[in-house]
């Protein structure tokens, strides 16, 4: 039996992968795993077969800018529900637009058929366009509400996944109120948090919004609000982005160098829940070294952040200093700090981005505008951080222009979203001749994979990857098949203790189990890789996401088990 398993990540666990399990057309992968704290949003590998890009070479562009008729370009973020990609609408040269735009993950990307719009623009007798990223849950997908183009707005679109996307009846509205633009948002499992941008008539706002996904979408009292400035001081405002890391929700600053973030959990109306850090105490390395040449870290805008399960980044916008804060240090101390400038790698500019992803060993940052005149700098240089390596080792960063990879895709993105191998970029705007907006429908992507990737089975996914966008998959199973990757996900996160998750795959359904109860399921399709990568058990092989906990036993199959067999699944060297 070729069991294909490297020692080092297997840890002592019982391994069983039966003959003819790799290059299979179906599969079982089975884990029985130990987690005294389950961590929601830390990327946490069970059992994968899985293998990372070498190069940044492997982009792809896409014009979907006429999908179904409509102008379906200019957009602000996006976000992946475990099988499509949901890019939020925002500008076209109508103006603020409500075309939502979907991509279906299990289809070719370069096919129109895989791509779907729809004009949401007034919805349940609202106006519902000019939106800002998007919160998933285990139903619905919630688009941030920014502005119609004549005033800032807090009309939330909401989509039941479950339905037809094109059907109106999939479409509903909720306006919360306040006159604000809301910039991104994070969600923990139950509520969703809207990140405060401007006031309409007092500017720069920290009123956050909040909404409880478990209570009626209609009713007032669903929406809570926290005025951050109010409670916390005036530099607590206008923010950019959010993200979740399983224990706290952190606000990427815009307009001020104020990190912000509150507890979950904890009482959302009292500013004893909240904290507050002075991106402005950061230094560079040399700096902090006392070295000649060692300054200031230029922190200014950011927006969006990615949580690679330790750190968490705050993406440079319109500069090129990237600031990481340590989750595992003191959050106002300026020792879990540290900052590094990118410019100039691999000899590209590498300035302005907005948003990020995290695949399990790399960072990614999505490129945008340089700053300066906004008619121009808008770019594609991808920016790469290896996590493998220090985070202040220049030979741990790389770039690559992907207008000149992928041509003729023009860049400037706002965020973009992550299927697992897949990094996917939302086209915003084009250089132009006038400062007016020139939006374009070029989505760019980018694998992260090796082609030679077969499947990865995870006791806890990262569902903000695209540095906008939240969602919590908790557990997941994902298979890199020949039409494309399919993942389910749990969306829940397991209790403390011992849990048994498998994944099955038969050629056309995807589907995952914890403790023998399907959580998650999604129809697909085409072969999977045959592969002679190692099987490696708590991590991915050459990746940096760690099991926060301990697996006992892993057993692979060549076929899809049935829910009956799955249920009925007792680990290697156990006794039912």
């Amino acid at each position: 039996m070729q069991t294909l398993v490297d020692p080092g990540a297997a840890s002592g666990a019982d391994v069983v992968v039966e003959p003819g399990a790799s290059g299979a057309s179906s599969i079982t992968v089975a884990a029985a795993v130990e987690c005294p704290a389950p961590r929601a949003e830390a990327m946490q590998v069970l059992a994968a077969r899985w293998a990372f890009a070498r190069d940044l070479t492997g982009f792809a562009t896409y014009d979907a800018g006429g999908t179904d008729g409509l102008e379906s370009a200019g957009y602000f973020g996006a976000v992946f529900d475990g099988r499509h990609v949901l890019f939020a609408p925002q500008c076209n040269s109508a103006g603020r637009h409500g075309v939502a735009l979907q991509y279906d993950t299990a289809r070719p990307f370069d096919a129109a058929a895989s791509w779907r719009a729809r004009d949401a623009g007034h919805t349940d007798g609202l106006v519902t366009r000019g939106y800002y990223g998007a919160v998933c849950d285990d139903q619905y997908a919630y688009y941030v509400p920014r502005t119609d183009g004549a005033t800032h707005h807090s009309r939330v679109l909401r989509l039941d996944r479950r339905a037809d996307f094109a059907a109106p009846g999939s479409w509903s509205a909720r306006d919360a109120g306040p006159p604000v633009s809301y910039q991104g948002g994070a969600f923990d499992g139950r509520f969703a948090y809207f990140a405060p941008g401007y006031h309409q008539q007092s500017g720069p706002s920290g009123l956050v919004m909040r909404y409880d996904t478990r209570a009626p979408f209609e009713a007032g009292e669903s929406f809570a609000f926290f005025d951050a400035a109010a409670g916390l001081g005036p530099h607590c405002a206008c923010f950019d982005g959010a993200l979740y890391d399983g224990r706290h929700v952190y606000f990427a600053p815009l307009e001020r160098d104020t990190v912000m973030r509150c507890q979950v959990g904890a009482p959302f109306g009292d500013p004893a829940s909240w904290q507050c850090f002075d991106l402005g105490r950061v230094r560079t390395p040399g700096e902090s070294r006392g070295e000649a040449g060692g300054s200031r870290a230029p922190v200014r805008s950011c927006v969006g952040a990615v949580f690679d399960g330790r750190y968490v980044y705050f993406v440079p916008y319109a500069h090129s200093t990237v600031v990481r804060c340590d989750t595992e240090g003191e959050f106002g101390d300026p020792a879990s700090w540290e900052a590094y400038d990118a410019a100039g790698t691999s000899g590209l500019t590498c300035r302005g981005y907005d948003g990020a992803a995290f695949d399990g060993r790399h960072v990614y940052f999505i490129p945008f505008w340089e700053g300066g005149d906004a008619s121009g700098g808008f770019h594609a240089h991808l920016l790469r951080h290896d996590t493998r390596g220090g985070f202040g080792d220049r030979g741990s960063w790389t770039a690559a222009d992907a207008s000149v990879l992928a041509p003729p895709n023009p860049g400037g993105f706002n965020g973009g979203a992550f299927d697992g191998r897949f990094l996917y970029m939302a086209p915003w705007r084009r250089d132009a001749a006038t400062t007016q907006i020139s939006a374009h429908g070029q989505v760019l992507r980018y694998d992260t994979a090796d082609a030679a990737a077969v499947f990865a089975l995870k006791f806890m996914d990262c569902g903000h990857n695209g540095g906008l966008c939240g969602a919590v998959p908790g557990p997941s199973f994902a298979v890199n098949t020949s039409r494309g990757p399919l993942t389910a996900w749990a969306n829940r996160v397991p209790e403390p203790g011992l849990h048994h998750l498998a994944g099955t795959y038969d050629g056309h359904v995807l589907r995952l189990y914890v403790d023998g109860v399907l959580c998650g399921e999604r129809e697909g399709g085409g072969a999977m890789a045959a592969s002679d990568l190692p099987l490696t058990i708590g991590s991915f092989d050459g990746g940096t996401a760690r099991l926060r906990g301990a697996v006992s036993s892993v057993q692979v199959w060549p076929a899809a088990l049935s829910p009956e067999a799955i249920a009925a699944w007792t680990p290697p060297g156990r006794t039912a």
